[in-house]
């Protein structure tokens, strides 16, 4: 059952707890997901050709791997390594297998890409803000990646439209979100570097 009101407190397990509890038992993933690449897709066609860093969804999280084979940038999925991401290149979904806590990853064979030469990156999360910030699953990997991005570099928060906040609790190491992206679109949340 969905809690109604989000934690009085900006306790992040609280509000783990609470986001998780808004993602039980929906229905409109694919939906949501369907709507979310059809955005994507129209905002990736107004780029130059670009190194994507991306992410395969989890259970509650909005799909991209289709966009993989359907489009010309370069696709870029994240291994786990002890604390840290480090993302190969993708062209295909069969270059995807089972890994670390059931996510599927790039074989570990396939070429690795430098974060520093990253164009974009879309950035899965429990939680989002409509003020840019994030809540991820409290392992600080993609705070420590987006820490190393260039200046400027799009950091676009991909959520369900269930885990939108109008904030979500964060600390001075969390790095904000310069974009959210939903089944409702693309929002620009601002210049924040």
């Amino acid at each position: 059952m969905q809690a109604a009101t989000p934690p009085g407190n900006n306790d992040k397990t609280s509000w783990r707890s609470f986001l998780r509890g808004r993602l039980q038992g929906l229905d409109t993933i694919e939906a949501q997901s369907a709507s979310i690449r059809r955005h994507l897709s129209a905002h990736l066609e107004t780029l130059p050709d670009s190194r994507i860093a991306s992410f395969a969804a989890m259970p509650g999280e909005p799909d991209l791997t289709p966009l993989v084979e359907a489009s010309r940038h370069q696709w870029h999925f994240p291994r786990i390594d002890g604390d840290h991401l480090h993302f190969h290149h993708v062209s295909r979904l069969g270059e995807l297998e089972a890994g670390t806590y059931g996510i599927r990853t790039p074989r570990a064979d396939l070429p690795e890409m430098v974060i520093e030469d990253i164009d974009l990156v879309l950035v899965p999360g429990l939680g989002f803000g409509r003020d840019g910030s994030r809540l991820g699953r409290g392992r600080g990997y993609y705070d420590r990646v987006l820490a190393r991005l260039r200046p400027g570099v799009p950091r676009i928060g991909v959520a369900l439209i269930e885990q939108l906040v109008d904030r979500v609790p964060t600390e001075s190491h969390d790095i904000p979100m310069t974009h959210l992206l939903t089944a409702d679109g693309m929002m620009r949340l601002g210049e924040q570097d």
